[in-house]
């Protein structure tokens, strides 16, 4: 059976995500909200509470609540700028939680090295990168990132604190990214991933699968990361006239 607040929820974030109530739109006041739901201020605050802490909504002291005009973060851009294509004034920060190498006879590198092209019997295996991805303050990512040992060899794990993998890549190797190849989903993390973002345990947030290929779509790494949908939009500005290699 569905809670008060989860229906004065529902209707809210129903109104903003059909466009009823569009970006930046001032939402009906708390007392107009309970006449209309017939229900008591505590049950509207928590229904607003929620919505701001899932990034639809800010509140205002004195002025009311307004629906939010984009998210701190956006995938928004017109080139490959970054791997996960945030154009932001903020300082990044990568936490490394793990950086282990996978033998050659692992299970993951089996499964891994055929897709960099590379024979599964090669004597080498594959290395993960396990980090958090903060900007400013705020964590907005979780990252594996999965590469070749032989590719990582190369990377300056100092420099990755500070900058994206592709921006470390192209500085220690001197070869280009030319392309991301990427899916995008909407999951709901485990717990430990929640943790980590810092955001509700059960709450929805973005899952992208990052392949990032050379000019000859030689794979050099993969990235799976959970995005902290609270802050993150995922948001494309795609010139019909001369159209991307690949959707970013």
């Amino acid at each position: 059976m569905q809670l008060k607040y989860q229906a004065v929820f529902m209707d809210l974030q129903n109104k903003i995500l059909s466009g009823y109530w569009p970006e930046g739109a001032m939402i009906p006041t708390e007392i107009e909200l309970c006449r209309k739901h017939n229900v008591s201020r505590i049950t509207v605050r928590r229904a607003l509470d929620d919505l701001v802490q899932l990034g639809f909504i800010r509140r205002a002291r004195g002025k009311g609540s307004f629906v939010c005009k984009t998210k701190p973060y956006a995938e928004y851009r017109t080139g490959l700028v970054s791997q996960d294509g945030l154009d932001s004034d903020s300082s990044i920060f990568n936490q490394i939680q793990e950086d282990v190498l996978y033998g050659p006879t692992t299970e993951l590198a089996k499964n891994l090295l055929p897709l960099f092209q590379r024979h599964v019997d090669a004597d080498e295996g594959v290395v993960r990168i396990r980090l958090v991805r903060s900007v400013g303050d705020h964590p907005y990512a979780v990252m594996s990132i999965f590469m070749p040992e032989y590719i990582s060899d190369q990377i300056d794990r100092q420099l990755l604190i500070h900058k994206s993998f592709l921006d470390v890549y192209e500085l220690c190797t001197g070869h280009k990214i030319v392309t991301l190849h990427r899916s995008v989903s909407a999951v709901i993390p485990d717990n430990e991933q929640c943790n980590l973002l810092g955001v509700r345990n059960g709450t929805a947030h973005l899952w992208m699968k990052n392949t990032a290929c050379l000019a000859d779509e030689t794979s050099v790494a993969m990235n799976y990361a959970i995005y902290n949908g609270n802050l993150f939009d995922f948001a494309v500005k795609i010139d019909l006239n001369n159209p991307p290699k690949a959707m970013l």
